[in-house]
């Protein structure tokens, strides 16, 4: 079973059982929240009037990533296509500490579907070196949604 969104944002999405749907997003205007099992928080932004092509998505991702790479002392962890079925999915993934002292990873994607884009960032606790980062839950998460 799975949580359906339909979004006034212009995307839908399917996300996991026992996603929390954020009422109030932290992220600003023209964004929503949400929360998935394991402290995984996903940020969807519209911002369609400043990205027109898929070229400037892939900018989008590394603009956005500057928060964690210098605002949080962040370090690169990787970075490229997602290589997604029917749309064109570039990630930045960013380690840093969060102002409580804990270790996170910053997912910032530019998503370019049907001659639109969407912004996705998604942040989740660091586990550890072996397994991050997790460019497969990555890839699951922004497969799950679909700009209309």
């Amino acid at each position: 079973m799975s949580v359906h969104i339909e979004s006034a944002l212009g995307y839908t999405a399917d996300f996991p059982e026992h996603t929390q749907v954020l009422e109030d997003s932290a992220a600003g205007p023209n964004t929503e929240q949400f929360g998935l099992l394991g402290g995984v928080l996903v940020t969807v932004i519209k911002d369609d009037t400043s990205v027109t092509d898929a070229p400037q998505a892939n900018g989008w991702a590394h603009l956005m990533s500057e928060f964690y790479l210098e605002e949080r002392a962040g370090t690169r962890l990787a970075e490229g296509e997602l290589n997604l079925p029917g749309k064109a999915a570039y990630a930045v993934l960013v380690g840093y500490t969060d102002s409580a002292g804990a270790a996170r990873v910053a997912a910032t994607v530019g998503v370019w579907e049907n001659s639109r884009f969407i912004g996705v960032v998604v942040i989740w606790p660091y586990v550890n070196p072996e397994i991050e980062p997790r460019v497969d839950m990555l890839k699951e998460i922004v497969s799950a949604i679909s700009v209309a």
